[in-house]
Formats: C-alpha cells, sequence, structure tokens
C-alpha cells in the first residue's frame, strides 16, 4: 500500500524535522504546507531530510485558526496527493507525532484496508449549540479573533463577531435550512481511502459555499461530506473508549482555548501503551524531552521489526 501523509505546519521546525524522518519510508510520500505567515522558515533546512519518501513542500495559504483556510490548505494537499492515487491520505498536523512504527501503521490500514477513518462526535453536535449555529449563521470576522498578539485587540474583533452573530440569531438567519446535506462535526484529523479522497475534492465548490463563512469548518466539511456519500457505511469504529475511531489519541479535558493539552514528558507510558496510531499535540518549546523519548522509543521499534 501506498501512503501520502498531508502535514499542516506553521512552527517548530525541528520538530517538523524528526516528524519527517519517523515518517520516511519507501510506501510513504509527504506533502507539507507551511503557513505563509510563519517566521523564520527556511525550505533549503529541509532538503535531504527524508531518504525514502517524496517530499513536497508548499507554501500557498496564510492559515487563521478557525478560518476557512484551513478548509483550503486541507483541499489544496489533497489534490497535490490524489494526483497520484494513494491508498491512503492522512491528515495530520506538524504537532502530531507518530506512535507506532512505519511497519505497524502500514499493516494497520492493510489489515483495515477500505475503512474510513474518520471521527464523528454526536454527543458535542446534539448539545454545543455553538457548533450548530457554526453553519447556520454566517462567521464575517473568523480569521481576525487571533489576529494580533494584543489580547485587547483580538478581544474587539471577538466581541464585533459576537455581536453581529446575535443579530442574525435575532432576525432567525438560517443559511443551511433548504440544505441537502446533513452536517456532522468531528476531529479534523482523518485517514482516508483514495475513492474518499475523490470524493471530497469532487464536493470542492459545494464545500466553498456551505463552508466559506462557517466558524471551524474543517470539522465539518470531511465529516459531512463523508456522511452523505457511499463512503458512509465505510467509517470504521475501533470500539475504543480513550482512541478516537482517527486512529489518533487527543487529549481535550487538559486543554485549554479551544487547543488540546501538549503532552509532557509524565506522559510517557501512557502514550507508548495506547492503541493510537498518531497523538497530538506535542511541541519542543513546551516538553522537547517527551518528543526526543518517542523518536528513540519508535526508533528502537523500527529496528526489532527489521530483525
Amino acid at each position: 500500500m501506498r501512503h501520502a501523509f498531508l502535514i499542516i505546519a506553521h512552527n517548530n521546525w525541528w520538530q517538523l524535522k524528526q516528524l519527517i524522518k519517523l515518517l520516511d519510508s519507501e510506501s510513504h510520500d509527504l506533502y507539507i504546507h507551511i503557513d505563509k505567515r510563519s517566521k523564520n522558515y527556511d525550505e533549503q533546512q529541509f532538503c535531504n531530510i527524508a531518504l525514502k519518501s517524496r517530499v513536497k513542500i508548499f507554501q500557498e495559504y496564510k492559515v487563521y485558526w478557525g478560518g476557512f483556510s484551513q478548509v483550503e490548505v486541507e483541499l489544496f494537499l489533497l489534490g497535490k496527493a490524489s494526483e497520484f492515487n494513494y491508498d491512503y491520505y492522512h491528515i495530520i498536523s506538524g504537532g502530531d507525532l507518530p506512535l507506532k512504527s512505519n511497519y505497524e501503521i502500514d499493516a494497520f490500514f492493510e489489515n483495515n484496508r477500505g475503512y474510513e477513518f474518520i471521527d464523528y462526535d454526536e454527543s458535542k453536535l446534539n448539545n454545543d449549540p455553538e457548533i450548530s449555529r457554526r453553519t447556520r449563521i454566517y462567521h464575517f470576522l473568523q480569521n481576525y479573533r487571533r489576529i494580533s498578539s494584543f489580547s485587547f485587540v483580538n478581544s474587539i474583533f471577538i466581541f464585533c463577531e459576537r455581536c453581529l452573530l446575535l443579530l442574525q440569531m435575532i432576525f432567525g438567519v438560517n443559511r443551511t435550512r433548504r440544505l441537502d446535506w446533513t452536517i456532522k462535526y468531528g476531529s479534523n484529523w482523518v485517514s482516508i481511502t483514495d475513492g474518499m479522497a475523490k470524493e471530497v475534492l469532487k464536493q470542492k465548490e459545494k464545500i466553498g459555499k456551505v463552508f466559506k463563512w462557517t466558524n471551524c469548518a474543517d470539522e465539518l466539511f470531511i465529516q459531512t461530506v463523508a456522511f452523505n456519500s457511499i463512503y458512509k457505511d465505510n467509517i470504521y469504529d475501533n470500539g475504543l473508549t480513550d482512541v478516537m475511531n482517527n486512529m489518533r489519541l487527543v487529549d481535550w479535558e487538559r486543554g485549554s482555548n479551544g487547543s488540546p493539552y501538549t503532552y509532557r514528558n509524565d506522559d510517557y507510558e501512557y502514550l507508548i501503551k495506547s492503541n493510537a496510531l498518531f497523538a497530538r499535540k506535542f511541541s519542543e518549546g513546551v516538553d522537547k524531552d517527551i518528543i526526543e523519548r518517542i523518536i528513540d522509543y519508535l526508533n528502537g521499534e523500527k529496528n526489532e521489526s527489521c530483525m
């Protein structure tokens, strides 16, 4: 099987290099998008890191948290990779790390060929009013809520956005009233087949119309396309309580401000004993030691699999 890893990154260049090295394999190709707003990025430092994988690096979009630009980047990378008809496309963050060796990852997808690894969160969709409002009303200021390093500037944009949202709620705005899609919600990090990837790309124009002014549309659009397609019955259910069906390990309980918890050294045993294939998130600026320990662990696993 051939795999395309679509990596969305914006900082922590040492860490990104380690991720590239970990995924380096004859059966893996890497498509990396670097945020146009990123500082201190030098593409030359990423030359010749991978010895086996083909690595393509792009810097096409300014990426804003919660904005439609996140969807655009995913569609862009899917479009580039799908030209080569991979068996699976894995959308991951530059802050992710694999928890299994390349051999184990490849074997898992070989054994579960044809499934779509997309996580749905029905409970949160049904019980969190903010999620149901994401697509129903217009979010015109979604790119500006975290645009400044000054918190009071961000607060002004957040206040203005909330006023606009309140006015729409008062007047009963509902953009999805005549929509023939059922909106779904879940993690934006997925592993999907070639067929599912091409279905997403086929719906690119409609995705733009439906989600352009949607808050955090990256957590909605692939779930929505999959649920409203022939691939709905191929969604994987791992039966695990601590690992999402996309086979990612993400700790939202200890997270804050809309971001998941960043793993530390104390989490090492928990991470390596998990059934998940990938975990997020990690940061070299928060705890570099845990990244190095995971690297050492995986390199040991790789050596054992070659014996």
